[in-house]
């Protein structure tokens, strides 16, 4: 993290966008991505939602987004429980490539009976050994980044040679719960790594993650990376008219999942930096139940929290990782051998 000055802001877009027409996808990006806005977050659940329409697959919807815009991260949820390691890593990779460095990856963890009762098979079910899972997944997942060392592929034309083998690397991961042998089948990302975004509380997963993530700012604590506070605003002209359209979504209370904000667009960026500054906060991922929402908040608050010198510039750097200000990663695989001295490990 180099200590950049300014909030980081990421929208949850409501599930009436998200669910909708693709059309309506696309322009909710690129207004948020032309107010400044650094990312958003696409959920994803792989289970019904009895009585509410299903978004597609996340990764999609972030596929057409990476081509729709241009500096706004896309962040898509996924569950160690529910992929494939090599599958996801070359999911989130090739997402970073077709964003050109904006991907990244929220791990999705405990039990989901609905998801859990759609991923069973012969020998395997999603409830045994989760803990093991999560807890090999994140570091096999930038493993599999880095099996292709930066410049392993070389272009040569005049001599036929397109790729130095000794730049690629065979993983043959064999842990406790997984057994990957890679390398993966395409270039290391423009990020190194997609950033990964992790719950601040998980004790094994916070140690992995390049962003934590942590409920109602209040519980929120300072870290060595990125810290995201989560907040549910409802934003009005004026402050009565915020009240009113709060109690018409059911008049939410702020909880240990998200706090709830309520007030006209001053009175919410003031709270939202007070927050930053108690909490030493990089910033806030905002959840907004209904579409009109996003467009008051983008409306009301972003302008007051850009005169008060509050938000990242979000016309900055092109990549995710460039947003929240965190460097490149070192390939891990060259590391360790490094420090080991020993030979490349080549494919066979």
């Amino acid at each position: 993290m180099t200590g950049r000055a300014g909030l980081f802001l990421a929208y949850e877009l409501p599930d009436a966008v998200s669910a909708g027409r693709p059309a309506d996808v696309v322009a909710a990006a690129e207004r948020a991505e032309a107010a400044g806005v650094h990312a958003l977050l696409l959920s994803d659940r792989p289970a019904a939602r009895p009585g509410r329409p299903a978004a597609p697959a996340a990764i999609v919807t972030a596929s057409v987004l990476a081509v729709r815009t241009r500096r706004i991260g896309l962040v898509v949820d996924a569950a160690p429980a529910y992929h494939e390691p090599y599958n996801l890593a070359r999911t989130v990779a090739s997402l970073d490539h077709v964003s050109a460095g904006r991907a990244g990856w929220r791990v999705v963890t405990g039990p989901d009976p609905e998801a859990d009762a759609n991923h069973r098979r012969e020998g395997a079910d999603p409830v045994d050994g989760r803990a093991a899972r999560e807890a090999e997944f994140v570091p096999l997942l930038r493993d599999l980044w880095d099996t292709w060392e930066d410049g392993a592929f070389v272009h040569e034309k005049d001599t036929g040679r397109f790729i130095d083998p000794g730049r690629v690397r065979v993983l043959d991961h064999r842990g406790p719960a997984l057994r990957v042998r890679g390398p993966l089948n395409l270039v290391r990302p423009p990020q190194g790594h997609p950033v990964v975004l992790a719950p601040a509380g998980h004790p094994v997963l916070a140690r992995e993650a390049d962003v934590l993530l942590a409920g109602s700012p209040e519980a929120a604590a300072a870290a060595d990376r990125p810290v995201l506070a989560t907040v549910t605003p409802f934003v009005a002209g004026t402050e009565a008219d915020a009240q009113e359209v709060h109690a018409r979504a059911g008049a939410p209370r702020s909880d240990a999942d998200a706090a709830v904000l309520v007030g006209d667009g001053p009175s919410v960026a003031r709270r939202l930096l007070e927050w930053a500054d108690r909490a030493s906060l990089h910033g806030f991922t905002l959840r907004f139940p209904q579409p009109e929402g996003v467009e008051a908040f983008t409306a009301l608050a972003l302008p007051a929290l850009r005169a008060a010198g509050g938000l990242v510039d979000g016309h900055g750097p092109a990549t995710l990782r460039g947003h929240l200000g965190l460097a490149r990663p070192e390939n891990r695989i060259v590391a360790r051998l490094t420090a080991a001295g020993t030979e490349r490990s080549r494919p066979r």
